[in-house]
């Protein structure tokens, strides 16, 4: 550690660089959903990495406008205002783009500081505990340039730095590639259930003539059915007396769309009242507060006793295959007639009941086996991958605070190192 140097932000070669708050800042009017310049917003940062799915754009006339706020590639990018110290690295397919005023660009020289080193930095538990501890303002936190330039970072030599960066995005590299897979194979199984069961392109569709039914034509053979009638909701729950001894816990908290984000593992006895639903292997867990959130996600593989909160409604498929049910309940349309149906201003929320009211089309048995037998294992594959970003995620984040702080010696570290995290 004796090689190690310390010192303020302010003292070394890093711009610190905000976002442009004159009259040229963009009006809404003027922003796109694509384009060549992106026009990052607090919401395109998220888990240390830029989310550009739903980025805003501006056009090259509007980009020449602005001169404050422009992004280079290894630029790090971070929140400033409301949510204080997010930060991603910006080297994404955009060699430009922009940074709005709750966020600050930081600018390392590429010679003295690394810059994926100087991101792993402020990624790291310490540097992110002083940053938020500079914070001022209650409505808005926010943290000034001239508080952030009195940060310290702790720093090795050059090509240490190099090496613990490369060490460590090694570990993001692989999540992200794993990740482009799982959107890969999620869109796939999309547009396989949008292909067959929405447009009525299933194969053999040519010979199948479309009938009138409550839901407006349908194809001849397939029949509407109420959510209740091919799936039982909440068929499982913890019976008083039968109580395990431990759990695995999730709460509405723990899921977006599509995923579930975190576990708790627990005693039951330390466990919330709400841990009561007991899930298996192919079940739809959905939120009954705020659909319009859309957190919901199937259960693949579940871990021993994995039990979810009162607050979901677990649906378990009986007359369809899993893979059907899933794509059925988290359509655009299903989410708005959840939505539709709840009560409650402060706490919106829909029942059970509510779900095994909802009607849906089930088509004849013979398609729905095939769709089950092409997408079964496309969602098999996205949660070994889910799995594997865990595992990475976790390894990498024990690492980082003993790399960024030098508690760990890289600088005779095997150069397979990387190679073998692959």
């Amino acid at each position: 550690m004796s090689a190690w140097k310390r010192e303020k932000i302010a003292d070394l070669p890093i711009q610190l660089i905000d976002g442009d708050r004159s009259t040229r800042y963009p009006k809404q009017g003027e922003f796109a959903t694509n384009g060549q310049y992106p026009f990052l917003n607090t919401p395109n940062v998220n888990d240390g990495r830029l989310d550009l799915r739903q980025a805003n754009f501006v056009s090259a006339e509007k980009f020449a406008e602005i001169r404050k706020g422009r992004l280079q590639r290894h630029d790090i990018v971070m929140t400033t205002r409301g949510t204080i110290g997010k930060v991603a690295l910006f080297d994404c397919e955009y060699s430009t783009g922009l940074i709005n005023a709750q966020m600050l660009i930081l600018r390392a020289d590429g010679k003295v500081i690394d810059p994926r080193f100087l991101f792993y930095s402020l990624c790291s538990r310490d540097v992110r505990a002083t940053i938020l501890n500079f914070a001022s303002g209650s409505a808005q936190p926010q943290i000034p340039i001239r508080d952030l330039r009195d940060v310290e970072l702790a720093y090795p030599e050059f090509p240490i730095q190099h090496r613990i960066a490369s060490i460590l995005s090694a570990y993001d590299d692989l999540i992200e590639n794993n990740t482009r897979r799982i959107a890969i194979l999620e869109e796939m199984a999309q547009s396989l259930y949008r292909e067959w069961f929405v447009h009525f392109r299933f194969p053999g569709h040519e010979k199948v003539k479309l009938v009138e039914s409550p839901l407006g034509p349908i194809p001849n053979g397939w029949v509407v059915r109420k959510l209740a009638d091919v799936a039982h909701v909440n068929a499982r729950s913890i019976e008083r007396g039968a109580e395990p001894e431990n759990i695995v816990y999730i709460d509405i908290a723990s899921v977006s769309t599509g995923n579930i984000d975190t576990v708790q593992p627990m005693r039951f006895e330390d466990a919330p009242g709400r841990a009561r639903r007991i899930v298996c292997d192919g079940d739809v867990i959905w939120s009954c507060v705020r659909p319009n959130r859309k957190s919901y996600s199937i259960v693949l593989g579940p871990r021993p006793n994995l039990i979810v909160s009162t607050g979901f409604a677990v649906l378990s498929a009986t007359d369809v295959p899993f893979a059907f049910l899933y794509y059925a309940v988290t359509t655009d349309a299903f989410a708005e007639y959840l939505t539709n149906h709840t009560r409650g201003a402060a706490y919106p929320a829909v029942t059970g009941s509510d779900f095994e009211q909802a009607v849906l089309v089930r088509p004849f048995p013979g398609l729905l086996e095939q769709f089950q037998l092409l997408v079964e294992p496309m969602l098999r594959a996205q949660e070994c991958l889910k799995k594997k970003n865990a595992n990475l995620r976790t390894t990498r984040d024990l690492l980082l605070p003993k790399l960024i702080s030098g508690e760990i010696e890289v600088s005779q570290a095997p150069k397979g190192l990387v190679e073998a995290i692959a």
